[in-house]
Order: C-alpha cells, then sequence, then structure tokens
C-alpha cells in the first residue's frame, strides 16, 4: 500500500523514495572534476543537487586543496576575481560595477 501525503492545495501525492547514490555527492563532484572543468551549474545539473549544495561541496574540496578555481571574470571590461577563491558567482564588478558575469569553474587539483 503506497502512502499518500497532502500537497499544494490538499491535492494528494504519493511519497517518492529518495535517490539513491553508490558514492558521496562530493566524490561525485570530484570524480567529475578529474574528467574537466566545470561551473557550478552544470555541476548542479549532473549530480541532480542544487547549486547551493554544489557550492558547499566546492569549498570543502577548495579548502582539502582536491580543487582548483579559474577565476570569475567581468564580460564588460574584463577583470578578473584572482582573490576570490569563493564558489558562488560574484553579484558585480567592482570596477565597472557590471552585473554581466562570467561564473569560475573548477578543475580537481594534479596530485603528486
Amino acid at each position: 500500500m503506497s502512502t499518500t501525503k497532502k500537497g499544494p492545495a490538499g491535492a494528494l501525492s504519493a511519497d517518492k523514495a529518495p535517490e539513491q547514490r553508490n558514492i558521496t555527492i562530493r566524490k561525485e563532484i570530484q570524480s567529475l572534476l578529474n574528467e574537466g572543468e566545470y561551473s557550478v551549474s552544470e555541476l548542479s545539473k549532473l549530480v541532480r543537487k542544487s547549486e547551493k549544495d554544489v557550492c558547499d561541496h566546492l569549498e570543502h574540496l577548495l579548502r582539502s586543496g582536491s580543487a582548483l578555481v579559474h577565476p570569475a571574470r567581468c564580460l564588460k571590461c574584463d577583470f578578473q576575481f584572482e582573490d576570490r577563491h569563493k564558489a558562488k558567482k560574484p553579484g558585480k564588478c567592482p570596477k565597472c560595477k557590471s552585473t554581466h558575469i562570467e561564473a569560475p569553474t573548477f578543475v580537481a587539483a594534479e596530485s603528486d
């Protein structure tokens, strides 16, 4: 017998079982970074998790030295966000105040 819950406006919906994973999200992200360079939005789609969750995992990988960030760049004035090592895309350029920012991308750190 399937259990049901009341959803929005009292509509009934069937419970869905959580997605089964063989590896952790962080290890899945690390594996993808070993294959190439990705933005947060690309990784989010590939691992089917929110961008916020992916950012949290990337922040940990950056702190542990397992990943490297290629910094965000302003598309208007070409300002490079070299000193910024956050996973989240900046809101606006400090130089020209434009909001047309190319998101940072991430790759796996070279292992010896």
